[in-house]
C-alpha cells in the first residue's frame, strides 16, 4: 500500500510493505535532504522483482510522519525507483 508521508517537511511516497525485512529510503531523498549516511560496508537486497540492488549505507533515527503518526527508525539507503521510502517489518 502506498501512502503520502513527510520527512523534514518534504513530501515523500511511502510504500508500506509487510514482506520487506527492513526499512529503505531512496538515494535521491537522502541527497535532496542532505541526510547523514553512515557507511555499512555495502549490502545487497533482493527486490520483489527478484532483481538484486546494492545499498550504500544507513540513515539513523529518521523521523517519518504518516497521517499524523510519527515514526522514528533507521533506513537503509538505495535506489527505489518511483517510491521514496519503504516501511518494512523491522
Amino acid at each position: 500500500m502506498k501512502v503520502k508521508g513527510e520527512i523534514s517537511n518534504k513530501g515523500v511516497v511511502v510504500l508500506i510493505d509487510s514482506g520487506a525485512t527492513h526499512n529503505f529510503i531512496s538515494n535521491q531523498i537522502v541527497k535532496a535532504l542532505g541526510m547523514e549516511l553512515m557507511d555499512t560496508g555495502g549490502y545487497r537486497v533482493m527486490m520483489g522483482t527478484r532483481k538484486v540492488e546494492l545499498g550504500r549505507g544507513v540513515c539513523r533515527g529518521v523521523v517519518l510522519k504518516i497521517q499524523g503518526i510519527r515514526v522514528q527508525e533507521d533506513f537503509l539507503s538505495m535506489e527505489l525507483g518511483s517510491t521514496d521510502v519503504i516501511l518494512g517489518m523491522k
